[in-house]
């Protein structure tokens, strides 16, 4: 399959998961039908993602249409590109399907145009949310109101080239570690490796598996709770892009020719081409596997190395089931979605397809058909959102991404790379970014 993957894709949950790569690279259309308003006698759903995920959908849905005999399915899917622009043309004319898989950065979106179910009501009754987190639960939340049953945890580490580092001698990082940690680690790979191999990849244009960590170490958002301006200060980003300058110019980092190489396209990225041992990029490995032969290994994104430091990580909802307003089948999705949520066929069946499963149930469920890599994976998830439910100076999940996010998610991406090729001083192009952002909130 192919691996060239939308920037905002990696982005998302929305974002810098740890499953970023099962959301499917480009792939064509798959399947029939047209949405709610073409077979009438059958629910129907759709979805995207990889061919090992939609063959998962596919058996899962087997074994629930032998539970319910009574229930027609009638299934769509596709990769992620177009998914959207689909569906919106199949609201414009009234045939959207009943039931959906959300990206979670645009949840709030649909939501708030009155498009997606609330599912409140069948919360405790037909849709048993049993082991599922508050905090993972927010992912599908929109102004107080479940919109969408998240199908994994998502979290923001770093992927390791383990056994490029071994190689080189050098020890594999404390998971416990620090931005300075990050920095000298990345340094002595450039030294070890007599200038061959550089660290990590540029992370200075990087959102969610980065520098909404760093912010959120220091107290504040990536946006305001209403989703109208950016939550974090001008000082925050100027001290982000000052590191990693440092980065480039200790060669702990690629040159900026690597990193917009890479932009849009997973096959040119630093670890998977051997020019460095950590990426933010967690699509190098996914449900559809790895597009590197290196053994892989996993750790949290770093923490915070000031004084008052926070927890920065957070934990969110892979990808959602939602159910749109104007269908009649209401009822039916939920359980579905219910089924996926709790069915132990369901969970072995979707494994790690969806992200790591939501509950201790379904992690415990798939464990031993794991291979090892899947396992450290999966430990490092555990590890994450353990860590951030203990801690006590933790801020809330973010709010679901408002409208414009993905334009300014590319803007940082791009804004960095400007003042990595000397195009910007790092003052210059502060200004402009914030200029740019609050121009964007504003439509």
């Amino acid at each position: 399959m192919g691996h060239q993957i939308p920037r905002r894709t990696l982005f998302r949950t929305a974002s810098g998961l740890a499953v970023a790569g099962a959301l499917g690279g480009t792939l064509a259309a798959c399947a029939g039908g047209t949405g709610a308003g073409s077979r009438s006698d059958k629910l129907t759903m759709t979805w995207w993602g990889s061919d090992d995920r939609h063959a998962a959908y596919k058996k899962a849905l087997a074994q629930f249409r032998e539970k319910h005999p009574d229930i027609g399915i009638q299934e769509t899917y596709q990769g992620y590109d177009g998914y959207f622009d689909k569906f919106n043309t199949n609201i414009a004319g009234g045939s959207a399907p009943d039931l959906l898989q959300m990206d979670t950065a645009l949840v709030a979106q649909y939501a708030r145009k009155g498009v997606l179910a609330s599912l409140d009501s069948y919360v405790g009754k037909s849709l048993d949310l049993t082991g599922f987190s508050k905090t993972l639960l927010a992912a599908g939340t929109v102004d107080g109101k479940l919109y969408g049953v998240p199908s994994g945890i998502g979290v923001n580490q770093l992927t390791v080239n383990r056994s490029g580092l071994e190689k080189l001698g050098l020890k594999y990082p404390d998971p416990e570690w620090t931005w300075a940690d990050l920095r000298k680690t990345a340094q002595d790979v450039y030294k070890k490796s007599g200038g061959k191999t550089y660290g990590v990849d540029d992370g200075g244009g990087s959102t969610l598996q980065c520098f909404e960590i760093f912010a959120r170490e220091k107290g504040q958002q990536f946006f305001s709770g209403d989703g109208k301006k950016l939550g974090f200060t001008a000082d925050t980003l100027q001290e982000w892009w000052e590191y990693w300058a440092q980065m480039r110019r200790t060669h702990a980092c690629p040159p900026p020719a690597v990193t917009s190489a890479a932009h849009n396209d997973l096959t040119k990225n630093a670890v998977v081409i051997g020019k460095a041992l950590f990426t933010f990029d967690s699509g190098v490995y996914g449900a559809g596997g790895s597009i590197t032969d290196a053994q892989l290994d996993f750790l949290p994104t770093p923490q915070g190395d000031f004084s008052g430091a926070r927890e920065g990580n957070f934990v969110n909802g892979g990808v959602l089931l939602s159910a749109t307003r104007a269908s009649k089948r209401v009822a039916e999705s939920v359980q579905i979605m219910d089924f996926f949520a709790q069915d132990p066929t369901a969970i072995k069946d979707m494994r790690l397809l969806r992200g790591i499963p939501p509950t201790q149930k379904a992690r415990s469920l798939i464990s031993a058909g794991l291979n090892d890599t899947d396992k450290r994976n999966m430990a490092t998830a555990d590890y994450i959102s353990r860590r951030v439910s203990k801690a006590t100076d933790a801020l809330p999940a973010p709010v679901p991404p408002p409208q414009g996010a993905d334009q300014i998610w590319d803007l940082l991406f791009q804004s960095n790379l400007a003042v990595a090729f000397g195009k910007k001083s790092i003052k210059a192009q502060l200004g402009e970014f914030f200029d740019q952002a609050a121009g964007i909130l504003a439509k």
